[in-house]
């Protein structure tokens, strides 16, 4: 049996959800379930920006008066349809990047352009062989054993930013990994979704590099002498068609001949198997939290965007957008605390006023978080966030220790305790993770030890000047309390 559309129709926290599908004889089935797990992902339904929607009322409508084909990103197959093109691509995720370079690469295409509205920050997600970009983060002082003052200040992401410009700076451009074209600000930590395919990025450096004798210089160091040049229209966007139905202007006054444009525009969350009730209680309680989402766009719900309070057995999984890491380890995660919270075996932790500390403070994406900080907030209410203790006490204490301190927040991480341990997830950390650790090389190690220590030392301060705050004002301290 397969579900084509199903429709949720009646809440009652007795009864459950009346679901409503379609089978495999276009038959309408009726069921009742007492829980209902939503999991049709963040791609499914495609933003198209008003002014490629056909509208006959609207006097710069591109739909109507564009003589060449437009598509949205998800009816992209293959690359034989950008032979004969010239061809403009709007956005600046990584599908963007991966379509423009697969058009660059054809050797048939035209030309090819990228319109960037703001900008985004490029990084690669190998920056060494083997070494994907997420072992670079760790987890103590940064998600985990971190002062609140600290964490307020975001002085340990002041810290890596630091280094990370200066890594960046090394590489030919402080303000991404050699990208020269369509940067953003601020280049900090925490502030992006982080666009970790590049193999754009060269093609798009040639027309800004070939302007200077030190960016030829770059060009010869990497190899980008010969490369077909891929023109970039940075901070401005689509205005309009001129009268020919191929010249597409931007606001900044500049144009393209255009005969494909690929709207790389992105996704919006979209429930439309939800009743409207249910959909309305979601975004009433999220509106509350000073959420903001695309127009049109369905609202998640409020409680770690996994379930709203007016529906905790209506669980919405996998639509949180991290910065630096994967979808599906969070959300198994999320799968894990909203079985206990069903159970009502999660601890309500003090909330401060405002967004909750795992948000991405960039905010491109609502949903868009930091992934350890989400990680960590979202175990320790169901206690499976593992302490130094716990970890100290293992047969292998050194490796685990080290594994989980200078470490990602790996799922198997928080698998050590709480509800949900298993010996398995033990064998996984000691062995392939401490691998994992071990294979960053000397270097790289040492560096992130560095800034352990660092962060250790900032850390101590706090606890120390949070001391004499107490004494003077007869409080209790809290020192490395997780919030």
């Amino acid at each position: 049996m397969s579900v084509k559309n199903a429709e949720a129709t009646k809440e009652d926290t007795t009864s459950g959800y009346e679901v409503q599908y379609t089978n495999s004889s276009k038959d309408i089935i009726t069921e009742e379930y007492n829980i209902v797990a939503v999991c049709s992902g963040l791609h499914n339904t495609p933003y198209i920006p008003d002014l490629f929607r056909p509208s006959p009322d609207t006097k710069n409508d591109v739909s109507n008066k564009f003589k060449g084909t437009i598509i949205h990103s998800s009816e992209y197959k293959d690359a034989s349809i950008f032979a004969n093109k010239r061809v403009l691509i709007l956005g600046c995720g990584e599908t963007a990047m991966d379509i423009a370079h697969r058009a660059i690469m054809n050797p048939e295409t035209e030309s090819v352009a990228l319109s960037v509205r703001r900008g985004f920050l490029s990084i690669p997600h190998n920056l060494a062989k083997d070494r994907p970009l997420d072992v670079f983060i760790t987890n103590l002082f940064e998600h985990a054993y971190e002062h609140p003052w600290i964490h307020a200040l975001r002085l340990r992401w002041w810290l890596s930013t630091i280094f990370i410009r200066l890594f960046l700076f090394l590489t030919g451009s402080s303000w991404g990994f050699n990208q020269w074209a369509a940067p953003t600000k601020p280049v900090q930590r925490g502030y992006h979704i982080i666009n970790k395919s590049h193999a754009a990025m060269s093609h798009m450096n040639v027309p800004i590099k070939s302007q200077s004798l030190w960016g030829r210089l770059w060009m010869w160091a990497y190899g980008e002498t010969d490369l077909k040049p891929i023109q970039t229209f940075h901070q401005t966007q689509v205005e309009g068609i001129e009268e020919d139905g191929i010249t597409v202007k931007f606001s900044d006054g500049r144009s393209y001949e255009a005969d494909l444009i690929v709207l790389a525009t992105g996704y919006k969350q979209s429930f439309p198997f939800l009743d409207d009730k249910i959909r309305h209680d979601i975004q009433e309680e999220s509106l509350t939290d000073g959420s903001s989402y695309y127009l049109e766009e369905d609202y998640l719900p409020s409680e770690h965007f996994i379930v709203s309070k007016s529906h905790p057995r209506l669980g919405f999984i996998g639509f949180i957008r991290p910065n630096v890491g994967a979808i599906p380890p969070m959300s198994e995660l999320q799968a894990m605390w909203w079985l206990e919270h069903m159970k009502g075996r999660t601890k309500k932790l003090t909330k401060k006023t405002g967004p909750p500390s795992y948000m991405v403070l960039g905010q491109k994406y609502r949903y868009g978080v930091d992934y350890g900080n989400y990680m960590h907030r979202v175990a320790e209410e169901i206690d499976a966030a593992p302490t130094l203790t716990t970890l100290a006490k293992s047969r292998h204490p050194i490796k685990a220790l080290y594994t989980y301190c200078i470490g990602q927040s790996m799922i198997s991480l928080f698998r050590l305790q709480g509800p949900y341990k298993s010996e398995l997830c033990w064998e996984v950390v000691i062995g392939e993770l401490w691998r994992v650790c071990l294979k960053r090389g000397v270097l790289e190690n040492c560096g992130l030890l560095f800034m352990t220590f660092l962060s250790l030392l900032m850390n101590i301060t706090a606890c120390v000047l949070e001391c004499v705050w107490c004494i003077i004002t007869f409080r209790k301290p809290k020192f490395f309390a997780r919030y």
